[in-house]
């Protein structure tokens, strides 16, 4: 007998205390992006800012730093927030903005260009601007900064208010500015001040406040910085600042342009008190600067409702499938993650599932996948241990749970097993895609599961007038039945070129059966 409830399915998935059942598609996709940084399945997302130093976008002689960069575009998104009205923060409406005068610099579009291709149906560009700030001081600090993660922002159609802060503005107004997004004047001074910690101000995009003499043929870009520790997330920039030493707070203190002493102006205001209170010691500026950005990219419209918080996983079931071959017979497989914060290479991962009929498998070992893959010095959490399993499941009985085993300790997110249903299976190692984009998709429907009407739901991140960040454009496709393997009815349709097939996801719907967030390009 089928199961009547419905069983989401087959993609990786979060495993946490904090996290919703498994698979929550939003928060596992964002905890890939922000754990897996190195060597197998590295998400690629770290990589523009290692090291700290490198500038993602163009040549290094420029003397940008896309960490730096990251900081400021999330700083730009959300200091537009209206709190009492509810709108604008973190929502990626900074997209729409990058010409106005007060976004003035390559930091935006160079950012936004390097988060597009991570946009799919379940990661907003917001989410990614809020997630490159948390890898940033993460990956930027040592010992390594946390700043908690959630996910669930959503995109903004056009551009907000105008209004964020620039080098001329009066103090009055940009604290001002602030008030309206939430913030105190000791918060203005504070969220400031961490900003300023890593990268320089260019005489390329502010050359009211770096002369042109700053231009020299190793910093073609005309940089000075906020501190002599550029490319390190610390407390530097303010004991120079209050300690008048090295690079005294940076150009925006320092600049013979007294109209554009922007932080001098906001670190007066209170007579130096906020900085002093800070520079007590630098577990109190770090903590300080960790509630600050939290709160600014935890910043969003009223109607937004953020996830949990994103806790990396020590056991992860990583791209589980079920595939449904020529003679009908049922492949599942997949990989279990183990992070070393709490295994090493020799655990051993078992596997069992409970089948439709709730017969329970014996174990299963996986093997490692070649060696144990390590992710590298530039990693915030640690080593991962990827291992591979692909074992037969009988169509007969099928699969509707399995847990894993490590060493002796199971877990079964949370007792009953992770859920999987086998009565609808997306197929993509047979869905092919034509030169001219044109897809042909193929799924298998369990023929006893008596379900007639089956259709995709094709989620493809496309261009987007006035922004770099893509929207997604959802459509539905019939499939229709061709043919039987073993138990299974096969099911096909051709769809129209996407735009963007590498990060086009797929939603199988077959009644109330759904195999959901699967990529169609393999």
């Amino acid at each position: 007998m089928l199961p009547s409830r419905l069983a989401l399915t087959l993609g990786a998935s979060v495993f946490s205390a904090v996290a919703a059942k498994w698979p929550n598609h939003i928060m596992n996709a964002l905890e890939h992006l922000l754990v897996d940084t190195d060597g197998f399945n590295d998400a690629g997302f770290q990589k523009a800012i290692t090291p700290c130093t490198n500038y993602v976008s163009g040549s290094q002689l420029l003397g940008r730093e896309t960490a730096a960069q990251w900081v400021r575009v999330a700083f730009h998104d959300f200091a537009t927030a209206n709190v009492q009205a509810g709108t604008g923060g973190i929502d990626a409406s900074i997209g729409f903005e990058t010409l106005r005068p007060e976004n003035s610099g390559s930091a935006m579009n160079d950012s936004l260009g390097f988060f597009a291709p991570f946009v799919n149906a379940h990661v907003s560009m917001a989410d990614l601007i809020a997630l490159s700030v948390v890898m940033s001081v993460g990956t930027c600090s040592m010992p390594s900064i946390s700043i908690p993660l959630r996910g669930g922002r959503v995109d903004a159609t056009e551009g907000g208010l105008f209004g964020v802060p620039e080098p001329e503005t009066d103090v009055g107004t940009t604290l001002g500015q602030f008030k309206q997004a939430g913030f105190s004047q000791s918060d203005a001074i504070g969220l400031t001040v961490c900003g300023h910690t890593l990268g320089s101000v260019h005489h390329g995009g502010f050359p009211q406040v770096v002369p042109e003499s700053a231009v020299t043929p190793n910093n073609t870009g005309g940089g000075i910085h906020f501190d002599a520790t550029p490319a390190a997330f610390d407390v530097d920039v303010l004991n120079e600042y209050l300690g008048w030493t090295g690079q005294m707070g940076g150009p925006l203190v320092t600049t013979d342009n007294i109209t554009v002493r922007s932080d001098l102006r906001l670190y007066l205001s209170d007579n130096n008190a906020t900085l002093q209170g800070l520079a007590e010691s630098s577990d109190k500026f770090i903590a300080t600067c960790v509630s600050l950005l939290t709160r600014m990219i935890n910043t969003t419209p009223a109607a937004v409702q953020l996830t949990d918080i994103i806790v990396p996983d020590e056991v992860k079931p990583v791209n589980v499938s079920l595939a449904v071959d020529i003679a009908g017979g049922v492949q599942f497989s997949g990989y279990i993650r183990l992070l070393s914060t709490a295994f090493n290479a020799s655990d051993q991962v078992q596997i069992s599932w409970v089948s439709r009929t709730g017969a329970s498998s014996p174990l299963f070992t996986t093997r490692a996948t070649g060696a144990p893959v390590q992710t590298g010095a530039s990693s915030m959490f640690g080593t991962t241990f990827y291992h591979f399993f692909n074992t037969a499941i009988d169509p007969a009985h099928g699969i509707s749970a399995f847990t894993i085993t490590v060493s002796g300790h199971t877990f079964s997110d949370g007792g009953a097993g992770y859920p999987i249903q086998d009565a609808a299976v997306f197929l993509p190692r047979e869905t092919t895609t034509a030169p001219d984009g044109t897809m042909n998709v193929f799924a298998a429907v369990l023929t006893a599961a008596a379900v007639h009407n089956v259709t995709a739901r094709i989620s493809a991140p496309s261009p987007q007038l006035g922004t770099l960040s893509p929207t997604i454009a959802t459509s539905e496709v019939a499939l229709r039945a061709n043919g039987t393997r073993g138990r299974y009815t096969l099911y096909t349709a051709q769809v129209p070129p996407v735009p963007n097939v590498r990060q086009t996801t797929l939603d199988l719907v077959a009644g109330a059966y759904h195999d959901e967030f699967r990529r169609i390009a393999v």
